[in-house]
Order: structure tokens, then sequence, then C-alpha cells
């Protein structure tokens, strides 16, 4: 009799294993596949079913930073900034080391021109990576637009040091370097711009201004 209750008992945890393991597989396979179809769909430019495939499983999956991240940028490009900025917040409080997550959640606050929070995000992408060339150039532009120059000069010197090729730099510290006074440097900067962009507005307004 004992060794038939032990024989049961045994069955029986072979069974709840042998369970267990399946429906573990089957949330997988559930996972992976709302996931694939999403991006399939995304691939067609239909967002909407995109959207619609991880919302399916999005209860048993609320805390998988990958679900939370996607419903953002799906968000964003069907302009639902609310909610994009929703589940992009979801993200990084999953994983608040995420510069991704943060980069990406600073789309839907732009468009509901929640500025105060878009530097925010920045300055904190920025005690993560200091070199961060995005982090870098939008704060610039900001402090730019704002009239600190001295600020905007700082983060526009890292993100030019590092991409010293690239149109925005050039042309946003050139502008900077006009208002602070030093033509020369400005008109160097400004005619990298216009190398860069043949034609440009603002590039070419801004030399007019330091010749």
């Amino acid at each position: 009799m004992k060794n038939y209750v032990t024989y049961s008992l045994l069955a029986i945890a072979v069974i709840l294993i042998i369970f267990i393991t399946q429906a573990g597989s089957l949330l997988q396979d559930e996972k992976i596949t709302a996931f694939n179809a999403s991006l399939v769909y995304e691939g067609k430019g239909d967002f909407k079913k995109a959207i619609d495939e991880l919302q399916k499983v999005y209860e048993k999956n609320k805390s998988n930073y990958l679900f939370n991240v996607r419903l953002g940028w799906l968000y964003y490009e069907t302009k639902d900034y609310s909610n994009s900025k929703k589940y992009y917040q979801e993200a990084i409080n999953i994983n608040q080391s995420s510069i991704e997550a943060m980069t990406g959640i600073t789309l839907p606050l732009a468009a509901l021109k929640e500025w105060n929070e878009v530097q925010i995000m920045y300055e904190n992408i920025l005690k993560i990576d200091p070199n961060h060339y995005t982090a870098n150039l939008r704060l610039g532009q900001i402090y730019l637009e704002s009239g600190s120059y001295a600020n905007a000069k700082k983060y526009l010197e890292t993100a030019n040091l590092q991409y010293p090729a690239e149109y925005e730099p050039n042309l946003s510290l050139g502008w900077t370097y006009y208002y602070l006074g030093n033509t020369a440097k400005a008109k160097e900067l400004l005619t990298n711009a216009l190398m860069l962009s043949p034609n440009d507005t603002l590039a070419t307004q801004g030399l007019k201004l330091v010749k």
C-alpha cells in the first residue's frame, strides 16, 4: 500500500510537471507568435493590426519590456501620443537604464509639447551616457532655442566632436557661436553646414550675418 501511494504521488508529480511545462511553452509560443505577427503587420504599414496583435496577449505580458517599448513606438506611429507616452514609460519603469526607451519617449513628449519633460529625459540619458550623441544634440538645441547659449555650446560641442560631418551639429553650433560673438568659428561651422546641405536656408542666413 505504501509503495502504491508513493508511485501514485510520483505519477501526479510527473503529470503536473508536464502540464506546467506545456503551459509555459504555450505562453511562450503565444508571446512569440503575437510579437512576430505585429512585426509583419508593421512591415505592411498596418499599425492598428500591429498593435492589436500585442494587445491580445498584453495582460499576460504587461511586465515584458519588449511589449511595452514596441507599443510605445506603434502608438506614436498612429499619432496616439498619450498611449505612446504611457507604454514608453512602462518600459522605462521595467528597465530604468534603458536609453532606448528614454530616447523613445521623447517622441510623444515632443509631440505633446511637454518640453520640460523632454529636457529632463535627455538629462537622464546623459547621466548614464555623457557622450550620447542624440541627447547632447537635442539638449543643446533646446538651450539654443531658449537663448541659453553657454549651455547650448557645452552640449553641441560634444555632439560636433563626435560627428563633425553631420549637418545638425554644425548648423546649431554655428548659430550658437554667432550669438556668443565668435564670428570666425560661426563662419567655419555654418560653411560646413552649407557644404553638407546645399542651399540650406538657415546656414545661408547665418553666413550672411558673419560675413
